[in-house]
């Protein structure tokens, strides 16, 4: 640590020559400046760091008091403390005076020189206390800074981990566009061509045109809709506030053609009054992860298979989101792993076990609330059935 430095300003050069060798003599690791006026005292601490500053009062030109002014009103001097060391003005107005413009010690001669060196030591301490611990929180604030900017960079990193699930998914989902649209297209020909055809044949039918028409645009209108939904999935996130019920209603869209091919019903018990402030596409693609697991999980059966989805506000007035399916279970020694990186019970074929890695990334990380999976047991029209139950919770703000 630098030396403490004290800047010494008296207009008599004794009472200066006094001081220096009081402070040479009994303190250590101390700089001592001296200064004849007020003038030269604001001088000098522009330039020198100075740490305390013993100021006399009468001095010609500018005083100790209108110097200690300039001082206090000056943002780099205005936290050096001043000490008051005067033989004339010894009256308590002159000491309060004093207080009042800032001097932590107002000082009248005749003084006992081991008075003052001991005053000086107790101030020189506690200056020293103040810059260690000024270097300890600029130590934790540049710590701090480095744990922000490593947090952010993560966070970063599993957005971007995110965003490339999030484009693997929609390119697997554009990939059956076709087959999934093969349907629509074929009855739009069909009702366009009966027309066309119709009207060349001369038996055209005004009512039979208007039912292929009303058809034909229902078809396209939903056509519209669910490329509105790949597109909507495919943005960047951004927090919005929006309805839960709709978003998980625009997940099951997205995956109806899943749905549908593997003979799976999808039961909902929603609550509609549900709204929230947090990253809807971020939750769409959590839900789909999580539906593509339980239809990987219903493969294995050959019985009727079922995902039930259920939204409500919790005891701690939180929102869950219940996702389970009739799939049998996760085995008990693997339940505590599935949220892992890189960990499956699937043909390597069928994925890397990074989809309920990614959920609770976006769930935890993203979207601040937490997931959890656990195996059950319930009951659905008369019939007994087991399997796995991810929750999620959600605040309603973030």
């Amino acid at each position: 640590m630098r030396e403490i430095k004290i800047l010494a300003v008296d207009d008599i050069e004794a009472n200066r020559v006094s001081l220096q060798y009081l402070i040479q003599e009994y303190l250590e690791n101390v700089h001592l400046i001296l200064a004849s006026n007020g003038e030269d005292a604001l001088k000098i601490t522009y330039k020198e760091e100075i740490d305390i500053i013993i100021l006399d009062i009468q001095m010609p030109g500018l005083d100790g008091f209108d110097t200690a002014k300039y001082l206090k009103s000056n943002p780099k001097t205005q936290n050096i403390p001043i000490i008051f060391l005067t033989a004339a003005f010894k009256e308590e107005e002159f000491q309060q005076k004093g207080f009042q413009i800032g001097a932590i010690d107002y000082l009248t001669k005749p003084i006992e020189n081991h008075q003052l060196i001991n005053k000086l030591n107790l101030y020189i301490e506690v200056i020293i206390k103040n810059k260690q611990l000024e270097a300890v929180n600029d130590n934790l604030y540049k710590a701090l800074q480095k744990e922000i900017e490593l947090k952010e960079q993560i966070q970063k990193q599993q957005l971007e981990l995110i965003e490339q699930s999030k484009m693997a998914a929609l390119g697997e989902m554009i990939g059956n566009i076709a087959h999934q649209w093969r349907q629509p297209l074929s009855l739009i020909s069909t009702l366009a061509s009966g027309i066309k055809l119709n009207i060349e044949l001369g038996i055209s039918k005004e009512e039979e045109v208007a039912r292929s028409t009303e058809s034909i645009m229902k078809t396209t209108q939903s056509l519209s809709e669910m490329i509105d939904n790949f597109r909507e999935y495919s943005y960047k996130d951004t927090l919005a506030k929006f309805n839960l019920s709709d978003i998980v209603h625009k997940t099951i869209d997205t995956r109806e053609h899943l749905i549908t091919e593997n003979n799976i019903n999808v039961i909902t018990n929603l609550d509609d009054s549900i709204e929230l402030v947090n990253l809807p596409n971020s939750l769409v693609q959590a839900l789909v992860n999580l539906i593509q697991n339980s239809k990987d999980a219903l493969d294995k059966i050959d019985t009727k298979k079922y995902i039930f989805i259920d939204t409500y506000i919790n005891k701690n007035n939180l929102i869950d989101i219940v996702l389970k399916d009739n799939a049998g279970g996760i085995k008990t020694e693997h339940i505590n792993k599935i949220f892992e990186p890189y960990f499956t019970t699937k043909h390597k074929a069928n994925g890397i076990g990074l989809g309920l890695n990614i959920t609770y990334k976006i769930v935890n990380d993203s979207m601040y609330g937490k997931i959890k999976a656990r195996n059950c047991q319930f009951e659905y029209n008369d019939e007994q059935l087991e399997g796995a139950e991810i929750t999620i919770t959600l605040p309603f703000k973030i």
